[in-house]
This record gives structure tokens, C-alpha cells and sequence, in this order.
């Protein structure tokens, strides 16, 4: 077990310090994806009907926490340019920067789309749309199963097919859903773990600046 900290004096000094609030969001995102992943590790394994419903959405919403991530971080780069930090990352900034400002990056295609449309809203073109390119791939299109009748074990299975159909579609390669599917989390894997290391190596450079961190 760790801890790094700054005492009440140093934390009362910084109340308006760009550098010490900036160091402080940009370690939200961290945990926010660390969680992200932890809940994923748990959910995988679990094949029953709430497990399959948990991780698909702990998924949807680890991709909408990652593209959030990497704008705020987008918004941020004017002030962390001076940092050694930053310069020492570039290379994994730029690609996240890229992936940021190309209108068609997976970032921009696909998990602006899991932050605009499948997370935080439940808009009535995403369903539309879901429905109208819906490919039953049976004769039943099972609304609602559970392994009980507690409501804690009921998956809606219907929205998590639509969900998928949706964003899917705009993936445009000639590989099969499942194929698909293993490519959005490969890369949604890939670029969570670049920004995950270039935001903590940024955030010990804004925080080196301006106190003296204490270990224990």
C-alpha cells in the first residue's frame, strides 16, 4: 500500500492553481477508466444473463468515459505543452490528437457515438435506426429475459442487440459482427491505455511543479 500527498497548508494554497485543478481532473479521468476496466475484468467471465448485461453496458460506458477522456485532455494541451512530461509522451499524444480531430477516427466514428448516442441519451433516431437495419438473425426477438424473477437478474436483451446493430453499422469493413466486435475493443483497449499512460505521467509533471510530493 502507497500514498502520495500534499499537506492542508500546501492543498489550501493551490485552491486556484490552473496547474493543481487541471492535475485534479485529469486524475478523474484515470479512475474513471481504471473502474471502467476493473468492472469489465469482473463481468467477463460471468455468462449468465445479468453477467452478459453488465458487461455490455460497463463496455458502452467505458468507451463513452474514454472518448470524454481524451477531449478534456484535447482541451487541455496549450498549458501542458511546457511540461518535459508532455514532450516525453508526443508520440502518444500526437496519435491521440489525431484520433481526436480526424471527422473519421474510430474515436470520432465510434466512441463519440458510445458518449453521444448510446450512454448518456436514448435518443429516437438511434432506435429508429436499429430497428429499421435489424437483421433478426432468429424467429424470436427476445424483449426482456432473466435467470430469476428478481429484477436485479433482467436483461433487457432487446436494447443491447439494438445497440449493437447501431454501432456496428458504422464500422465499415467487410468482417463479420463478431469480427466487428473484437476490433472495438481492441482498439478501444489500445488508445484507453495510451491515454491512461500519458494523463498519469502529466499529472505527476503539473503536481511536480508547483509541491513537494510526499510518499508514504
Amino acid at each position: 500500500m502507497f500514498k502520495i500527498f500534499i499537506t492542508k497548508k500546501q492543498f489550501n494554497s493551490l485552491k486556484d492553481n490552473v496547474k493543481f485543478i487541471d492535475a485534479i481532473r485529469l486524475s478523474r479521468i484515470t479512475n474513471a477508466i481504471r473502474a471502467s476496466q476493473s468492472l469489465i475484468l469482473r463481468t467477463v467471465k460471468d455468462k449468465s444473463i445479468r453477467g452478459i448485461r453488465d458487461n455490455f453496458e460497463v463496455i458502452q460506458y467505458y468507451g463513452a468515459v474514454v472518448y470524454e477522456g481524451i477531449k478534456t485532455f484535447y482541451s487541455m494541451l496549450d498549458r501542458l505543452k511546457i511540461l518535459d512530461e508532455y514532450k516525453n509522451n508526443i508520440e502518444d499524444i500526437n496519435y491521440l490528437c489525431t484520433e481526436y480531430k480526424d471527422k473519421t477516427s474510430f474515436t470520432k466514428t465510434i466512441l463519440a457515438r458510445i458518449r453521444d448516442k448510446l450512454v448518456f441519451h436514448f435518443d429516437m433516431d438511434v432506435f429508429k435506426k436499429a430497428i429499421l437495419d435489424m437483421d433478426l438473425p432468429s424467429e424470436e426477438f427476445i424483449i426482456l429475459e432473466g435467470d430469476s424473477n428478481s429484477n436485479i437478474d433482467v436483461n433487457a436483451q432487446s436494447t443491447t442487440m439494438l445497440y449493437f446493430n447501431y454501432l456496428i453499422s458504422f464500422i465499415d469493413q467487410n468482417i463479420s459482427d463478431e469480427k466487428k466486435l473484437e476490433f472495438i475493443y481492441h482498439r478501444l483497449g489500445l488508445i484507453s491505455k495510451k491515454l491512461n499512460n500519458v494523463v498519469e505521467n502529466i499529472v505527476y509533471g503539473l503536481l511536480k511543479d508547483i509541491v513537494d510530493l510526499k510518499e508514504a
